[in-house]
């Protein structure tokens, strides 16, 4: 195949993605984001066009974190949990709720609680142990302010990162352990000296001990 011929693949193979319902999905949720503080109104309705829902997920979300002060945010929020729930596998689930659940929780709302326990039913289902860790993460992650909340999801994800091996495990663990230590060393020490040391791991354990360059 010659050069021309393979700018010319590649154009179309761009083309084609850029057209996929994917495509236009990405493209609309950068759209929603720029429109979001000085036009939400308009904002929300290309928001609620995006056909994909992981992308209108985001979308709807990125309207409520440019106006969490609106008296609909709350509502939105509740939409944007309804698109990622539409998805059929429970990582993707997980993984796209954690923008809606995480202004959720730095809202205050006491609907975060049942959030939370929705999420971690709808996880509890995913029977890839590894894309269950890392659905695990995304919920861990959205609620670790939370010191009620932090602790209800610690427990499966302390069980699921056992139950789990390899250098993608150890990667989560390391994102995890990091995200943790500002609001419970203990817990980020428990997780990380419950595994040998790796090298996925060595930055959260310098953070952890307080070494220079971590």
């Amino acid at each position: 195949m010659s050069t021309n011929e393979t700018f010319e693949s590649l154009e179309l193979l761009i083309e084609r993605l850029r057209n996929s319902q994917s495509g236009r999905g990405v493209a609309a949720r950068a759209t929603v984001a720029k429109l979001a503080a000085n036009d939400p109104q308009q904002a929300l309705r290309l928001a609620r066009s995006i056909e994909h829902p992981w992308y209108r997920c985001q979308a709807i979300a990125s309207i409520v974190e440019a106006n969490l002060s609106s008296r609909d945010a709350e509502e939105l929020l509740d939409e944007a949990f309804t698109a990622a729930s539409s998805q059929s596998e429970p990582n993707r689930v997980a993984s796209v709720a954690f923008w809606p659940l995480r202004l959720l929780v730095s809202t205050g709302s006491d609907k975060a609680v049942l959030r939370t326990r929705e999420l971690l039913q709808v996880i509890a289902k995913e029977p890839h142990g590894l894309r269950k860790l890392d659905g695990l993460r995304a919920i861990l992650t959205a609620v670790v302010s939370s010191h009620e909340l932090r602790e209800l999801v610690l427990k499966p994800f302390t069980l699921a990162s056992a139950a789990s091996q390899g250098w993608r495990t150890e990667r989560i663990i390391d994102i995890v352990a990091e995200i943790l230590i500002p609001f419970d060393r203990e817990a980020a020490s428990r997780l990380l000296y419950s595994r040998p040391p790796s090298r996925y791991t060595r930055r959260s354990r310098a953070l952890l001990s307080g070494l220079p360059g971590a």
